[in-house]
């Protein structure tokens, strides 16, 4: 592939009087609507066979049409400064001779809008592409030493090969009578070359060998290559070949008042492989540059001033660098695509931002879409860039830990996956690939998000409603927690409320106190347990109804639940169903209930039992403490969850969380000496 030239000959700044450079304002005076072009023209080296160049600005009228107003066919005649008034326009620019068939030099071509807006500054940049298709001739040493000095190929632009159409200059045609290139500008609907070799033979006589090239594209190279050998027989015969691999040309010219970036001997715009060897990028501008750097993987390089491992910098002049990355470099970025971003500004306000895309070989970042926190389940993913690999592995572990090593499977485009099953919350994973028992690319690491919390859990919001009820979150917001204070209320007692008595270390200032008590209404005594839960709480006559469980989004698999507490268990009092101490009780349960749970006081069937979670219909994993123990100091109790083995595939909906110092309150049954101070709960990942 030939080398990108760039030809950075058109520089186009429109301004205001105000903001004009190089004594601009002394020089002209500008009418109302006017803005002012600056045109900079520079050639590159080695675009010396570009012998034409014609560069067209056009006005375009409200139709549509084009009007020209300026022409320059000489780099000489380009304007310093160039006057033209608020409207739309057109540049054209034309390099090389444009002609159908030719040795001399390739035609490109390009044109670029752009609008004049009084008062702005505006650049125009114009790319133009190569408008020839190449075909070569390939003379093989053989040729020359069996055939008489004359031997030709004629390569024309025809769908059969006419001698006497080349003669008379009916079809495009060269004649090759040498190794060398040749380039045509196929007329429209042309997409065929057809080629005839002939040569005279000392003992043969004339040999003629012909062929058709057919879907000829712009900006490609076919060859034509021939061979004199032996054939099966022992007489000598011709042999041709023709290259048909279409070789796509980034043969641009790039027309840029900006700096510009080019591949030298590639196209920077297409993908690249680290593994693939150096990689030079050249860098032009009008004016010396004095900004160059190089983001990637979110750190930026200055390459004017820092060395970087892996990354040569060559200064031709102030107008020219070349930046060569070598593999080296690729050892601290990760597997897969990633961007090198090049931005460049010089001394006259040019400006580039150029993103250069590489595949590198290692593993990839993880995502939130490559793992399930709840089932734990994880995908690796690796760049593998060797086609010869044949033992690919992804291993990982907990920061420090041991490595786990999983085979890796082809995933297609070079990309290897590999499943892990045991990814977990609130914690840092280091991971890398292993190509034939070595490691490649770069380790990476990742920390897992911190898993859910349910509102409120520091206990910290409370409101006290205008017919004096208390509720454990903050008014105007949706109730996650709810107590039985509603019903409490109609015999004037509240049985769950804020305290400033807070867990040693807490940072916040309240605690909820749950306190059981007789409560009369109408004068009819009922026992009421103190309680905090998730859910809802209504009355029907003097019976409660508890709707179990609040919606609840868990990103992660919880494997305890813990929270502070203190609790005293007094002497059963009121009512028949147990005798002896009270009971403290704290459920924890994660379900898949499409609607709450509801038990109902007047109906024991509704209860929820400890001895009934293990096979409740959409239980999926359980929690308790429900004994007579009296704490004094606050302590950190930590319930451990069961996850039933026949809902391991089920992730929950809803979280139930319910605390009590008295356990038979559903049977208005417990001691009035009871009570629970319940602060700063949490699921542990």
């Amino acid at each position: 592939m030939t080398m990108k030239k760039i030809v950075t000959i058109f520089a186009m700044i429109l301004m205001m009087v105000s903001c004009a450079k190089d004594n601009y304002t002394e020089e002209y005076q500008f009418q109302a609507g006017e803005g002012a072009a600056r045109m900079s023209v520079a050639l590159s080296q080695g675009i010396a066979d570009i012998d034409e160049l014609k560069i067209k600005i056009y006005k375009v009228t409200d139709e549509g049409e084009r009007q020209l107003i300026r022409r320059y066919t000489s780099l000489d005649d380009v304007p310093t400064y160039l006057a033209l008034l608020a409207d739309d326009y057109v540049v054209a620019v034309e390099a090389g001779q444009k002609h159908a068939a030719t040795f001399d030099s390739k035609s490109y071509y390009g044109e670029q809008p752009f609008t004049v807006t009084a008062g702005n500054v505006t650049s125009v940049s114009v790319e133009c592409s190569l408008l020839s298709t190449i075909a070569a001739v390939n003379y093989d040493s053989t040729i020359a030493e069996n055939f008489n000095k004359g031997f030709f190929t004629t390569i024309a632009v025809a769908e059969e090969y006419d001698q006497s159409a080349v003669d008379k200059g009916d079809v495009f045609a060269l004649k090759y009578e040498e190794s060398k290139e040749g380039y045509f500008i196929l007329p429209e609907g042309q997409t065929s070359l057809v080629w005839h070799f002939e040569g005279d033979h000392a003992v043969e006589g004339t040999i003629t060998k012909e062929g058709i090239i057919e879907n000829v594209k712009p900006s490609a190279k076919y060859t034509v290559n021939l061979k004199y050998s032996a054939d099966a027989d022992g007489s000598l015969s011709i042999i041709a070949t023709v290259d048909q691999t279409i070789e796509e040309f980034d043969d641009n010219l790039s027309f840029s008042p900006d700096p510009t970036l080019s591949g030298e001997g590639f196209d920077a715009s297409e993908v690249l492989s680290a593994v693939d060897g150096d990689k030079s990028f050249k860098i032009s501008a009008l004016a010396a540059i004095n900004t160059l750097t190089m983001t990637a993987d979110g750190v930026t390089y200055d390459l004017l001033t820092q060395s970087v491992d892996g990354i040569t910098v060559t200064k031709s002049d102030d107008m020219n660098y070349v930046v060569t990355i070598t593999s080296e470099f690729f050892n601290i970025i990760p597997g897969g695509q990633s961007a090198l971003t090049f931005y460049v500004h010089d001394v006259d306000d040019g400006k580039l931002t150029k993103a250069v895309n590489y595949l590198t070989q290692g593993v990839m970042p993880l995502t939130d879409a490559d793992y399930d926190l709840w089932f734990g389940n994880v995908t690796f993913k690796a760049q593998v860039l060797n086609a010869a690999a044949s033992n690919v592995k992804i291993a990982y572990r907990t920061a420090g830990g041991q490595w786990n090593e999983l085979a890796a499977t082809a995933a297609g485009d070079g990309v290897y996956t590999a499943q892990g099953d045991d990814f977990a919350a609130e914690k840092q994973y280091e991971y890398k690939l292993i190509i034939d028992t070595a490691d490649a690319g770069k380790q990476l690491t990742h920390t897992t998000a911190t898993g859910a919390q349910v509102p409120n859990a520091d206990l910290e919001l409370w409101h006290t409603s205008s017919s004096s009820v208390v509720y454990p979150y903050a008014e105007g917001t949706a109730a996650f927690w709810l107590t039985g204070n509603d019903g409490a209320k109609m015999a004037g007692a509240t049985l769950t409320s804020p305290s400033t008595d807070v867990r040693p270390g807490s940072t916040g200032k309240y605690s909820a106190y749950l306190k059981s008590q007789k409560a009369q209404v109408m004068g009819i005594g009922k026992f009421a347990a103190g309680n905090l839960f998730t859910g809802t709480f209504s009355m029907s006559g003097l019976n409660g109804s508890v709707g179990f469980g609040r919606d609840f989004a868990f990103n992660a698999k919880p494997k305890s639940f813990s929270v502070w507490i203190k609790n005293n268990e007094g002497t059963i009092d009121e009512g028949s169903q147990a005798s002896g101490l009270d009971k403290r009780t704290i459920m924890v349960l994660l379900t898949n209930w499409t609607v709450p749970h509801t038990v109902d006081t007047s109906n024991t069937d509704t209860f929820l039992t400890m001895d009934k979670l293990a096979t409740m219909d959409g239980v999926i994993a359980y929690g308790y403490i429900s004994d007579s123990v009296s704490r004094s100091e606050w302590t950190l109790e930590t319930i451990e969850l069961n996850y039933r083995e026949d809902m391991k595939n089920e992730k929950p909906t809803k979280v139930v969380l319910s605390f009590t110092p008295s356990g038979y309150g559903d049977y208005f049954c417990g001691s009035t000496s009871s009570w629970m101070y319940v602060d700063d709960m949490q699921f542990n990942y």
